[in-house]
């Protein structure tokens, strides 16, 4: 019983907290159209929150600062990303050369299938970054997995 109530509690808890979030958020549109009128009219209509605009500007300006901050942190992110898979395709390429080489040695394979599967490997390290875009079009709902295969196939053939 103890445990059912502690359930509801937290239940009915978690929708007041719910209910407080939307009500901040309106009375913060309510705020934001009130500063974006009188920044637009330069009017005080009734109220005075001309000491509230100067507290708010620096805030605004740090707020873009960081916004900033975080693009650059993204981008090197990203970069750091890009640059993780391409050196897991180089490996990929390197075990796959491996794994034919002893095939070719042991022969499984011969010359021709050897090369053809070599070439095929290395055109997909040739071209990682724009089989790589591809993929994030795909992920992102530009382009359907149809057009990314049709898209391969052209830069695969």
């Amino acid at each position: 019983t103890v445990a059912k109530e502690q359930t509801e509690l937290a239940t009915l808890k978690s929708e007041i907290n719910v209910i407080d979030k939307d009500l901040n958020a309106s009375y913060s549109m309510v705020g934001r159209k009130f500063v974006e009128y009188v920044a637009e009219t330069q009017e005080m209509p009734g109220i005075d929150v001309s000491d509230i605009l100067k507290w708010i500007d620096p805030k605004v300006m740090r707020k873009k600062e960081l916004e900033a901050e975080v693009i650059e942190v993204e981008k090197r992110n990203k970069e750091q990303k890009l640059l993780r898979e391409k050196q897991q395709a180089e490996q990929d390429f390197i075990n796959e050369k491996e794994k034919l080489d002893k095939a070719l040695a042991m022969e499984i394979i011969d010359e021709d299938i050897y090369n053809s599967k070599l070439s095929a490997q290395k055109k997909k390290l040739d071209n990682f970054e724009a089989i790589r875009k591809l993929e994030l079009q795909v992920d992102m709902g530009i382009i359907t997995e149809e057009e990314k295969n049709a898209k391969l196939y052209e830069i695969l053939n």
